[in-house]
Formats: C-alpha cells, structure tokens, sequence
C-alpha cells in the first residue's frame, strides 16, 4: 500500500493503529490546500518480490485495476470519488497523483484499505486474458507483491499456508519472525484444544463460550480490544408485519440485552445503542430508548393490531455459533410477548441464498466497517439503493438525504449534526434491532509479542514473534 496507519504503543504488548497515516510504498505524500489532490512520492529501491522495481506506473495502474475491475475496490474507488482514470495520474517515474472529485473527509481512512494494493502491471498484464482483464484467476493462488511475505513452501488450499520473508522486502528490519504457518481449521472446539495444548501459537474466531475458558488457562493470554462489531436483528420490511414500525419497536422492547452480554458474550461485548456503532465519531447512544419492558411490547403490538402476537422464524447461519445461543434467548424474549418464533438453523449456503431471494423474515446478521466513519457505516447499511447490504430492505427518504450530505461535508460541526439526525431517525424507525458491540479477541500462547490491531481488525503477521 501507498500508505497505512501509524501505530502506537498499546496494552499488553501491543500496537494499535491511530488515525494518522505513514507513508509505505510512498515515501511521503502530501494534501493540496483544497483537499482534493493527493501526490504519492515513490519510496526509492522498492521493488515487487519478483525484483520488478515499483514504479509511479505501478501505482496508476493498481488504482485503474481498483477502478475498472471487479469487487469491492472499486467501490472504495467511488466512495474516494474516483469515477473516471483521468483522476489517476503518473506525473513522472517516481511521482503519482490522485485528483478526487471533491475533497473528502473519508479519504484519510479508506486510502490504506489493503484492496488498494499495489500490483505489478507487467505481470499482471502477462497473466490477464480476454475473460479475466485483471488476472484475477492468477492471483487467486499466486502472490505476488511488495510486502514482507511471500509464497512458502507449504501451500495446501483449503488446509494450510505457509508464508516466508520475501527477500526483496525494503523494509526487512520490520519483520520479526521467519514465516507465519497459516492453518484453516473449522471447529472452534478444535482450535481451543490445539491453543492449550501449545500446538497453535495464536486462534482467532473463538466463540465467547471458548474465550471464558481461556480466561484462567495455563499459558494462554488474551488480547481483548473494544470494537465496532456490530451485531442485530434484520427485519426485513418486505414481509408483513415488519413494515410496521410499531411491530419493530414492539420487538426492540421485548429483546433481554442484558442477558445476551451476560450468558452469549460471556462480558465480551456491551449493548449496541446505536447504528452508529460506539467508537466511531458522531455516535449517540442517547436517543436509543430499547431496554427489556414486555408491557411497552404488548402494548405496540395491540396498537399494531397483533393483541395475542403472531408467530414468524428467525434464521441463523449455523457458522456462526453466538448467532445461534443469541437465537434462544431472543426465542424466549418474544414469547413473553406473545411472538411465537421458529429457529432456522441453516447451512452458510442455503441462509445466502434464502436471504438473496427475500425469503427470511428474521435473521441475524452483524456488520464491521472497516472505515471508522459514520456515514460510511451508514451508507452501506442504511441507504436504500444499497440492495446487497441494507438487508432490511429500509427506505426513507429523509435518512438518505442526510446520508448523502453528510458524505462529504467537511464541516466537522455539521458532519456530527447530520449524523445525528440520522441515528434519531433509525432509532424511530428501528428497521434493525441492534444487539451488541462483541470485543475484537486474538488468543495466543503467552509466549507470543507483537500483537497489532488495525482500523480494519486484520493481524499484521510482520510483528508477531515468540521466546
């Protein structure tokens, strides 16, 4: 990448990511006056691991692939309001600029997003063909780039992935280990067992049930960090009665939100009391009025014209096994209430393609942005276009509009007025029942240092070494 985050000093050992950011790839950039042009210095003797020298070519022609390809980097590309190649400029060898439409307060976060990769042009454009202009195919099992690791010896897909130094690295002195053995293990009991028998240095994915046992094992420490997890309840509007707002309000009042942080997180997490999740700037707990009251509840579904209930499902992805314990408890919550509900427990396939075909009423899903903004949170999650991500199906108008003003407004004042706004709207509106904020966890061996946690909770294997 271009740039990345600058890092700081935190608990326990490790480093977190601050908002500022560091020149990488680039040696050092700057920001024009208005806020719009951004120009990248090449760092001098940095080279792709083949040897190939990284050029400002290189740079114009990994943000044209992010542009013009396919997935999510060209989204990113959008939201920096880079719409068209002429934005991206080679000014000479070592010098490349990027021209935003307008100036943009998201730029700063969305600019070290790891899709936004530099890649090499000569290979890539050797590797592409008439189906696959990007070589996606060919990066799929290839890796070929500018940072501290590089294909090992071990690579078993679907098992287990060895990376090694990449001797061409330009900045070996940073990396603190000789390789990182990466194995895809699915049950969550199994990697508990492999921790605390000392046969896996670090386990990410542990549910919260497996972290509380960690809490007095031998040898085992965790790193616990406040995150912007967000976890909820999707009721999606086009299915009768979730149209009702009375009828989500009455459901938001019936959740037991205190027994789910006790007896599905363990402690490791808090209430979530805004779509805007605690710890991104502008979020606002205060307007969220949701707390356990079953006569609140009775009494809007009555004005709904359900006085005895009714009954619908709810769907978990059987991956997912918090969703799961979370599912029983929001059970017995609505049957206080009168709300009959049926568990679906689904395969990961088959709850996609219930829920692409509009067929879940209920379902539990969660969100992680990985730009800490709040109008980024809420574009994707909230903006009516959005038919992938806005799972509810949620339309108005007015949250719209103070979604697309608040954008890129770099009034900070008003940037925090309008997001408000917005937040009092959704808790109006309640088109997603918010749970809970579960905490970013890595378990390891107590014998492991340099643990990091960046802006988009992906561990940088770089610092990790071990006595």
């Amino acid at each position: 990448m271009p740039v990345d985050n600058v890092t700081k000093a935190g608990p326990n050992g490790t480093l977190e990511a601050t908002a500022d950011l560091q020149g990488i790839l680039a040696s050092n950039f700057t920001v024009s006056a208005d806020g719009m042009t951004y120009t990248f210095k090449v760092r001098s003797g940095a080279t792709f691991s083949n040897g190939t020298p990284v050029t400002a070519k290189s740079f114009e022609y990994s943000y044209r692939r992010a542009l013009l390809g396919p997935g999510y980097a060209a989204l990113v590309m959008g939201m920096l309001t880079i719409k068209d190649p002429s934005q991206l400029k080679a000014v000479d060898d070592s010098t490349f600029q990027i021209t935003l439409a307008s100036a943009n307060p998201m730029a700063a976060k969305l600019l070290p997003l790891t899709v936004l990769d530099v890649m090499d042009p000569t290979v890539s454009n050797q590797q592409a063909t008439p189906d696959d202009k990007w070589a996606n195919t060919y990066y799929k099992t290839n890796i070929l780039g500018t940072g501290p690791y590089v294909k090992g010896s071990t690579w078993q897909a679907g098992s287990q992935y060895l990376l090694e130094p990449n001797p061409k690295y330009w900045n070996p002195s940073k990396v603190k280990n000789a390789g990182v053995l990466l194995k895809y293990i699915p049950s969550s009991d199994d990697r508990l067992l492999l921790l605390q028998q000392g046969d896996l240095d670090l386990a990410f994915g542990l549910p919260a049930k497996n972290l509380d046992q960690l809490k007095s094992a031998k040898g085992v420490t965790l790193w616990t960090f406040p995150s912007r997890n967000t976890n909820y309840v999707v009721l999606n509007s086009h299915i009768k009665p979730f149209n009702d707002a009375r009828v989500r309000q009455a459901i938001a009042y019936a959740l037991p939100y205190d027994t789910l942080i006790k007896n599905v997180l363990y402690g490791f997490g808090k209430p979530l009391k805004s779509v805007v999740a605690a710890g991104m700037p502008t979020s606002d707990e205060t307007g969220w009025p949701y707390k356990t009251d079953v006569q609140k509840a009775k009494s809007l579904l009555s004005d709904a014209g359900f006085p005895n209930g009714f009954r619908s499902s709810l769907a978990v992805s059987v991956s997912r096994a918090e969703d799961a314990d979370t599912a029983v408890w929001i059970q017995s919550g609505l049957a206080s209430v009168g709300i009959q509900i049926e568990i679906q427990k689904l395969s990961d396939a088959d709850y996609r393609a219930k829920q692409g075909a509009d067929q879940l009423p209920m379902f539990i899903e969660y969100w992680y942005s990985w730009a800490n903004d709040p109008f980024y949170q809420m574009f994707w999650l909230l903006q009516s276009k959005n038919v992938f991500t806005n799972l509810a199906h949620y339309a108005n108008p007015q949250i719209d509009s103070l979604i697309q003003q608040g954008m890129y407004n770099t009034n900070d004042a008003q940037r925090t007025d309008l997001s408000k706004q917005a937040q009092a709207i959704f808790d109006r509106d309640v088109p997603l029942i918010l749970l809970y904020q579960r905490d970013f966890v890595i378990a390891g061996r107590n014998n492991v240092t340099g643990v990091s946690v960046y802006p988009d909770q992906y561990l940088r294997f770089w610092g990790l070494s071990k006595s």
